[in-house]
């Protein structure tokens, strides 16, 4: 069946861009461009999704979301404006509308984000549907029939006899009590009067092998003469009690996934401008230290600045990886030599220094396989759990990394399920005081902490960790008791070879330039202050615009060695789409692109341009360096 999708926004050529793109991906598409034509169409039709523009003529576009929340359950709402602000999104997550994107939205993003917002939607759906029809069965369906007198058993059905796994001759005439304990309790064997008995009863039976499993009682009397006969009709909950489970754990997913779609709505909105301010933050004081002696007398303040805003952008790309699931560029990479690097960087320096009467041991496997990996990520996942490790012992105690070669020929169920493989596996051990069990299924939660908080991180780091180990199809196993923790990372491995350390390697004394003249387009002037400040310093002649339109005009005008530009720039067209048009001018034209949040689709529609070089902000002077050097001289 067709998908149905109602488009409100009041500029026309957009709503007709936006059907035709539609229709071809075999959506049907209405347009509303008032408040009381959206209306009136929602009156007559139901709809699978909405795009809702939020500034209309006649009404604010949210009236019109809580309007279709309520009347149309089913209906995924998107809004899709070109005035977004942090108001804006917090009413859409007030109203639980199901997305939120800004204008210009790139297509694919558009697509994607209609197909999972209707996707949740009919889950949420069949999740509801489910529910009644378990409701229904659990109603009519009763399996087991046991006759009984003085509460022992005289004839039983075959249901019954499957429900407690015993034959005929070995139920019979035993004691209903021995079969079902606490029966006694409500079910007395003298005197037993039908208005004093239960209408229902919950119990658990033993069966033939000793398991118990949970049962529905109901309970009736029979006439059989001058004696009083009973019959009990008893259901095995088993199954049921397993639905109630999945669905909890659906409910549970479905809550997880609402509020990971709030935090992807605000941290996308967030991430692009937050990043160019702390741009100023890094960069500057790298160009001031640059300048300066080891002796000066501000230096050291001026790099905890650095160092503060380093820290900043970090806590910006946790959010981002946890709210929008962020991929990471792979290569073979071994866990022993990260450790290696690990036990040497600073990070572990100040950790021995912090925590001086904790002993921390490595003990590495000599033949691990290689891994296919970020090492920024797999590193950032060894700081995490070490740090968490040393805050979980508190003073004095012992941390324990290990890597291992393991083959499993099946299975393994531990924190999860994990599947036969080759992995090499990363261990984490420490002697605190354990994590609680009730805590357990929660430590990878967003935000879910023990930790006093504005002492231990974001809350974090742990769902980091879960969002790295997912992206290398990884797997986590986790052993806590009283005597300490053990966090294990499985990874798959590989027979891939890693590059050499230092291969491709560079010192910023041979990334200076010759005077190649770069523009710099960016939409942010403190940006395009900073970088030429940068280039400038490292031997370029930088100039600079404030659009894609501008820098288009530029290049037909002078031609320039190097283009750098912003992927995202509002107003006016996107640092890719100013990179295609300048390439129907200028083939062969060099660029880097750099951006606040590079997602996945984003890296392949640069690629397929042919730009193999792209920053993330805020960028390091030595990563702009390295990044323009090598594209200038490819």
């Amino acid at each position: 069946m067709t998908e149905s999708i109602l488009v409100v926004d009041d500029e026309h050529n957009f709503c007709s861009s936006i059907k035709c793109i539609l229709e071809e991906k075999g959506y049907r598409v209405d347009i509303a461009s008032t408040g009381k034509e959206a209306f009136a169409r929602l009156y007559e039709n139901p709809y699978d999704a909405i795009l809702l523009d939020l500034v209309l003529p006649d009404i604010d576009g949210i009236e019109i979301g809580e309007y279709a929340a309520s009347h149309q359950a089913d209906t995924a709402i998107i809004v899709l404006t070109g005035q977004a602000t942090v108001g804006s999104a917090v009413k859409a997550i007030r109203f639980k509308l199901d997305d939120y994107l800004s204008k210009p939205c790139k297509t694919e993003l558009l697509l994607q984000t209609i197909s999972r917002a209707i996707e949740t939607k009919r889950l949420r759906k069949e999740l509801v549907v489910s529910k009644r029809k378990f409701q229904q069965l659990a109603e009519a369906t009763w399996e087991g029939i046991i006759i009984f007198s003085c509460n022992t058993v005289l004839q039983v059905n075959q249901q019954c006899l499957e429900i407690f796994g015993m034959t005929e001759k070995e139920i019979t005439g035993q004691e209903i009590q021995d079969l079902i304990p606490g029966w006694d309790f409500y079910i007395p064997a003298q005197d037993l009067q039908e208005a004093s008995v239960p209408e229902t009863l919950e119990l658990e039976a033993i069966r033939g092998d000793g398991r118990t499993v949970p049962v529905e009682i109901r309970i009736k009397k029979l006439a059989n003469g001058d004696e009083k006969t009973w019959v009990a009709a008893i259901r095995d909950l088993t199954t049921r009690k397993q639905a109630e489970q999945r669905r909890l754990q659906m409910q549970e997913q479905l809550t997880n996934a609402q509020r990971m779609e709030s935090i992807g709505i605000m941290a996308g909105s967030v991430a692009h401008d937050l990043n160019n301010i702390l741009s100023s933050i890094v960069t500057f004081p790298e160009l001031l230290l640059m300048d300066m002696s080891t002796s000066e007398k501000y230096r050291r303040d001026i790099s905890l600045i650095q160092q503060a805003g380093k820290q900043a952008a970090a806590v910006v790309a946790d959010l981002l990886t946890v709210a929008r699931g962020s991929t990471c560029k792979k290569e073979p990479c071994n866990l022993n030599f990260l450790l290696k690097e690990y036990a040497q960087s600073i990070d572990f320096k100040q950790l021995r220094q912090f925590c001086p009467d904790i002993a921390i041991q490595l003990q590495l496997e000599s033949n691990l396989p290689n891994i296919e990996a970020s090492t920024i990520h797999i590193t950032k996942s060894i700081i995490n759990l070490v740090t968490n490790a040393a805050e979980a012992i508190g003073l004095n105690g012992k941390i324990t990394i290990r890597t291992a070669n393991r083959n499993l020929e099946e299975s393994f169920d531990g924190y999860e399920k994990i599947p036969p493989g080759r992995y090499a596996v990363l261990s984490v051990q420490d002697t605190g005081p354990g994590i609680g069990h009730e805590a357990l299924p929660y430590i990878f939660e967003p935000f879910f902490s023990k930790k006093e908080l504005g002492r231990s991180g974001t809350g974090l780091g742990l769902t980091v960790i879960w969002n790295t180990v997912r992206d290398h199809q990884g797997y986590i196993d986790i052993i806590s008791h009283e005597a300490g923790s053990r966090f294990e990372l499985y990874f798959p491995s590989c027979r891939a070879e890693t590059r050499q350390p230092g291969e491709f390697s560079f010192s910023l004394d041979t990334l200076y330039g010759r005077g190649e003249s770069i523009l710099v387009v960016d939409d942010e002037e403190n940006q395009r202050q900073i970088t030429s400040s940068i280039l400038k310093r490292l031997g370029y002649t930088p100039f600079t615009v404030a659009t894609g339109e501008m820098a288009v005009e530029y290049v037909q005008r002078e031609p320039v060695d190097l283009l750098l530009l912003d992927m995202i720039m509002e107003p006016g067209i996107s640092g890719y789409e100013t990179y295609r048009q300048i390439l129907e001018f200028q083939p062969g034209q060099k660029a880097v692109i750099a951006s606040g949040y590079f997602n996945p689709e984003d890296q392949d529609k640069i690629r397929a341009l042919g730009i193999s070089q792209y920053l993330t902000k805020p960028f390091s002077i030595t990563g702009l360096a390295q990044a323009v050097h090598m594209e200038i001289r490819r």
